[in-house]
């Protein structure tokens, strides 16, 4: 990635294989370009979160490898096989719920470990599914429709139904902004654990505008800047291992590098600003 800034060295996934891979990828919308030469690749059992302002272009680009759109220039890459649709391979979670509204919440999980894991019965599928709404705090909850919980419930439920696949790549699109601290901290170690363990170990790339977030739970942190987007900066982050929440964010370390990613960040708002060509709002999909 000629230009990219690598802030520090740290954790290292150069022994594992990759799962993801992004080349030369380009993409517009109608004429506007969103995306500009991104360079990426993510490796099994890896934690990349995805960082930028509103606008940059990150949940274009984690449609694109979802499959859920076609870049315009380049190529994406699922462990050395080419994108070119969605696949269960690649559970993916949306900031809007995404769930069927005249299921209950147990249907909603059910129906995607049917198509997941063919030929099991409904006792078992349904024993998964509250296993995996229990896992997001949703005990007792089965039996509730989506609008009969609140938006950050609802939410826990579109989480727990990816989760619930067990697809080996998750792509998470700011999935926490719905929910209040508690569970918000609850899912965050939760996915953490995911990454970590040996035996449900998960590719996850998860897009955020939070800097703490992004530290707190990537291996590495990828940087867009904006209009076009492109990758401004590249961190392996230093803090490997077991994190504790409370001793991760009053060290200076921790502190030191959201400072540095923070100044990458702003610093390109205020050139775009310059120029003229920032786009504000998370309404449009760039």
């Amino acid at each position: 990635m000629s230009g990219t800034n690598r802030l520090t060295n740290g954790y290292d996934k150069k022994d594992s294989g990759i799962a993801l891979s992004i080349e030369h990828v380009s993409f517009s919308y109608d004429t506007a370009l969103v995306l500009k030469d991104i360079d990426l690749t993510v490796a099994e059992g890896e934690f990349v979160a995805v960082l930028g302002p509103s606008g940059c272009g990150k949940t274009s680009l984690l449609r694109l490898l979802a499959g859920l759109e076609k870049p315009g220039n380049g190529k994406i890459l699922h462990q050395g096989n080419p994108v070119s649709g969605p696949d269960i391979l690649r559970g993916v979670v949306f900031q809007d719920y995404s769930l069927f509204p005249w299921l209950n919440l147990q249907d909603n999980l059910t129906i995607a470990i049917n198509k997941a894991r063919k030929g099991l019965g409904r006792a078992e599928r349904n024993k998964i599914a509250e296993e995996y709404l229990d896992l997001v705090g949703l005990q007792g909850m089965a039996s509730k429709h989506p609008y009969e919980v609140s938006g950050g419930m609802r939410q826990r439920a579109a989480i727990a139904r990816s989760l619930a696949l067990g697809s080996p790549v998750l792509l998470m699109d700011e999935p926490f902004g719905a929910l209040d601290p508690v569970n918000r901290v609850r899912l965050q170690d939760l996915l953490l654990q995911l990454c970590r363990s040996s035996s449900t170990g998960r590719t996850i790339v998860f897009v955020t505008h939070d800097v703490e977030e992004a530290l707190y739970l990537g291996d590495r942190v990828i940087v867009l800047g904006t209009t076009p987007g492109r990758v401004i900066a590249e961190i392996n982050v230093p803090f490997e291992g077991q994190r504790s929440r409370y001793d991760l964010f009053q060290s200076k370390e921790f502190r030191k590098l959201e400072e540095e990613i923070s100044a990458l960040y702003h610093e390109d708002i205020e050139r775009q600003l310059e120029a003229g060509s920032v786009v504000f709002g998370e309404g449009e999909l760039i």
